[in-house]
């Protein structure tokens, strides 16, 4: 009948592995789950203890006997374990270090199940009784070492506890801890720890102690509600966030809908979701899209989907409806979490926004006119600065600031360069005879005809009153001459209208010049500006040379 025992046995280590495997893998915390393991490895013990006293004996005595001092060998990383959760330091715990942390409680449990040469238990034959050998100590010993750094680590939270709550459950761990060493080592004392107590006169001591921890937590813990934080939290994070969530099961029946949805739209837990009751319940605007919207996420259920929609309850309000797939494990959809996130304000600031931005690109628009315009009236300022007003050309500051920086260069190159004087023969006579407003009209008639033979390069201004002066840059005595022959034709073959009854005038002008041809020989002036006085000196009194032998000619010098 041995296949029949192992039968059941085995139906019963199935039915245990599903008791584990709901509540190691279901929707609870870490902390739940470690304690459910606890409790297991509490159960261990009595329950096989039970089992041994009832077989009549011989081998499958020591079976049992040996699976109950396996669990017992794991309450101690058991425990240790669960004050780490309990304590907050769960983040110690990894893959690596829970193995080395485990590592004694493992070689002790498999000493306990091969019982290498009897070293743990053993059977005499004689007398049939059953003794523990050496390893057997080994068991105690790592159950004492892991239970006195449980207990250690819960006396310094204890006394480290920043609050009431948390305080409470540690002060409940660390008393069922004691408890239970209380009762091992009164049952120790009690029993003996020679034999397994197989042969009568056996108390269960640590068995009690082990149900009355149990009991003793499992009262504080539901009294005190301290596995039940993390669920609290989510219900009043939920029902105090100003988003609506919804929650739908695959098959579109509502889980949970928090405190703000339900107020909005009297959703009911465990009712089938129906998108229509929704669109009138909460006045949504555009009830095609809504349903659209819902439509969409049953038939693509893998798919993320958002959507802006209008409500017109007491004022119009602008609502984001968010929907995304909750998939399991294997990355299963088993459900949708639809959001409900009021936008209106964020909506009309953003509508303000555009409008202020609005009116900023206007006002830019009209700033980049007014800067035009300043800056054509800054041009025109500048031009007048530079300009001689009555005739156009440059005038003589900004003649002798050119001067300035093109003669320094000349000087440093050794480029020739010529500046020719002219001035308009009897002028004075002109508005004497005919008035100073044709005089005006001759200088400026003047002044065109000498810009139209004048090269690109060439500067004109007006030096004061009717003369003139051009500066002529890489240009010899000779080209110069030649130069100033053209002005002397121009001016004098120009026959200005300067009256309504067809009156008109033409004059001649002398010419004075002076060329550096040799700017390296005559050295670089260590005074720029006298430089260029001694220059004007030079070409005006060329100038008045001309006019001395009679006018409408040219005289030309060279200072090197």
């Amino acid at each position: 009948m041995a296949w029949e025992m192992w039968l059941e046995f085995a139906v019963v280590a199935v039915l245990l592995g599903l008791f584990f495997y709901m509540f190691a893998f279901g929707s609870l915390t870490r902390l739940h789950r470690v304690y459910i393991i606890l409790h297991i490895i509490f159960l261990i013990w009595p329950m096989f203890q039970f089992i041994a006293r009832t077989m009549p004996g011989g081998r499958f005595q020591l079976y049992y006997i040996s699976a109950a001092y396996t669990g017992l060998s794991l309450l101690g990383i058991g425990w240790l374990v669960f004050t780490i959760f309990l304590t907050g330091q769960s983040y110690v715990v990894r893959r690596r270090r829970l193995l080395v942390l485990a590592l004694p409680a493992l070689l002790s449990a498999a000493a306990v199940v091969f019982n290498p040469g009897g070293r743990f238990l053993k059977i005499t034959e004689s007398s049939g009784r059953h003794e523990f050998g050496p390893l057997y100590w080994t068991v105690i010993a790592q159950l004492i070492l892991y239970l006195s750094v449980s207990l250690a680590i819960l006396v310094y939270t204890v006394r480290k506890a920043g609050t009431r709550p948390h305080r409470k459950i540690t002060v409940t761990a660390m008393n069922g801890l004691m408890g239970v060493a209380a009762f091992g080592i009164a049952d120790r004392f009690v029993n003996g720890s020679g034999s397994t107590g197989l042969d009568g006169g056996y108390i269960p001591l640590l068995s009690a102690g082990l149900a009355a921890a149990a009991l003793y937590m499992v009262h504080a813990i539901a009294r005190q509600r301290a596995f039940d934080l993390i669920q609290i939290a989510q219900r009043d994070v939920m029902n105090t966030i100003p988003t609506g969530i919804l929650v739908l099961d695959e098959h579109n029946v509502i889980v949970e809908a928090n405190r703000m949805l339900r107020k909005l739209s009297h959703l009911r837990i465990g009712d089938k979701f129906n998108p229509d009751e929704l669109a009138e319940r909460m006045q949504i605007a555009d009830k095609e899209a809504i349903l659209a919207f819902f439509k969409a996420q049953q038939e693509r259920k893998q798919d993320r989907f958002e959507l802006e929609i209008a409500v017109y309850a007491d004022s119009p309000r602008y609502i984001v409806v968010q929907s995304v797939p909750i998939r399991n494990q294997r990355r299963t959809p088993i459900g949708r979490l639809v959001s409900f996130q009021d936008v209106t304000e964020l909506r009309l600031l953003i509508e303000e926004t555009n409008a202020q931005n609005e009116l900023l690109h206007e006002r830019n628009i009209e700033l980049m006119e007014i800067q035009e315009e300043l800056s054509r009236a800054n041009k025109k300022l500048e031009h007048m600065a530079v300009t001689d007003g009555l005739t156009g050309c440059f005038n003589r500051r900004y003649l002798l600031r050119q001067l300035e920086r093109e003669v320094t260069v000349s000087m440093e190159y050794g480029t020739p360069f010529s500046i020719i004087m002219f001035d308009i023969d009897l002028f004075k006579a002109i508005n004497d005879n005919h008035g100073h407003l044709v005089g005006d009209t001759v200088l400026k008639g003047t002044v065109e005809a000498v810009r139209e033979v004048l090269r690109a390069g060439d500067i004109l201004a007006r030096f004061g009153g009717e003369e003139f002066t051009v500066y002529l840059p890489h240009t010899t005595r000779e080209q110069a001459a030649l130069v100033a022959e053209r002005i002397k034709e121009a001016v004098q073959h120009n026959e200005m209208n300067v009256g309504d009854a067809g009156l008109t005038v033409s004059v001649t002008i002398s010419i004075g010049i002076v060329s550096i041809d040799d700017a390296a020989q005559a050295g670089k002036p260590e005074d720029v500006k006298k430089f260029i006085d001694k220059l004007f000196e030079e070409a005006d009194a060329a100038l008045y040379e001309a006019k001395y032998n009679g006018r409408n000619r040219i005289v030309n010098r060279k200072l090197a």
